[in-house]
Formats: C-alpha cells, structure tokens, sequence
C-alpha cells in the first residue's frame, strides 16, 4: 500500500498586478523575446530601440567649430620663430668657418621674413577673432606671436642703429 497525500484545492492563480500574463515563446528567426512585464519608459532620455543593430554611440557635446583663420595665424606666428632658430645654427656655422661677412645679408633677411611672417600673423589673427564664433584662442596666440616678432625685428634695428653710435 502506498500513501498518497490528499489533493489540495487548486485555486486559479491570478496574474500579479503590474505583470502582464503572456504565453511563453520560444523565439524564432526575426523575432525577440517579449519581456513577461511592461518596462518602465526612461524619463529624460530618448527612447533606444529594441530590434536591430547596435546603434553607434554620438559624440557627447556640441561640435568643435573651427577657426582657420586663426589656425594660419598661429601657424605664421610660430614659423617666424622657427626661422630665428634655423637663422641662428646658420649664423653659428659661418662664425665657425670665419665665413662672417655675410652676417648682415643674413641679419637682414631674417627681419625682412619675420616682418613679413608677423604682420601676416597679426592680420589674419585679428580677423580670425572677429569672424571666428567661440574658437578665438588660435587666433589670439597668433596674433600675439606676431607682435612678439615685430618686437624683435624692432629690437634688432634699435641695436643696429645704436652699435655704431657706443662703438
């Protein structure tokens, strides 16, 4: 003889409030799996949807705007620098090989090209601030090295004229 145990009553199982009572499925090709509970919509963020590929991650924040004027001026600016330094190994050289004679020929393109090369910066760097929306720090660092150029062709005709005058 066995012992069964007596049958309890089955009382229908309602469904849960806030639970949506769906048959299971299995999934098939083109079809997900729906979820057994309604989800919550994000508040405050743009709905992703639900099918489909991963969708490619935006860059956070506004787009960078750009300023080529200013660009070019800094650019200018920091080739007349360039140059002094390329201007002074040559000058060291001919020191070196007592080849001085055409130290002046040098010291004079070097201040034709630095002017040159600073007043370019200097105007597109002032135009690059005026025209150039929320990116002006370019613009300003160009024309600030343009006028540092100018200084310096300024220094050297000052010393140029002032060393025949002391000597």
């Amino acid at each position: 003889m066995t012992f069964e145990p007596p049958a309890m009553p089955q009382q229908p199982q309602q469904p849960q409030p806030g639970y949506a009572h769906q048959p299971q499925q299995h999934p098939g090709y083109g079809q997900q799996p729906q979820p057994a509970y309604p989800q919550p919509p994000h508040q405050g963020y743009p709905q992703q949807p639900q099918q489909g590929y991963a969708q490619p991650q935006q860059q956070s924040g506004p787009p960078r705007a750009k300023n080529p004027l200013g660009l070019t001026s800094a650019i200018l600016g920091a080739s007349g620098f360039v140059l002094g330094l390329i201007f002074t190994f040559i000058q060291v050289g001919m020191y070196a090989t007592d080849f001085s004679g055409s130290f002046s020929a040098l010291g004079v393109t070097q201040n034709v090209l630095d002017v040159l090369l600073g007043l370019g910066a200097i105007a597109l760097g002032v135009v690059g601030y005026l025209k150039g929306g929320p990116s002006k720090l370019l613009a300003t660092i160009g024309a600030t090295l343009g006028v540092a150029l100018l200084f310096g062709v300024i220094n050297s005709l000052i010393f140029t004229i002032a060393l025949p005058l002391v000597y």
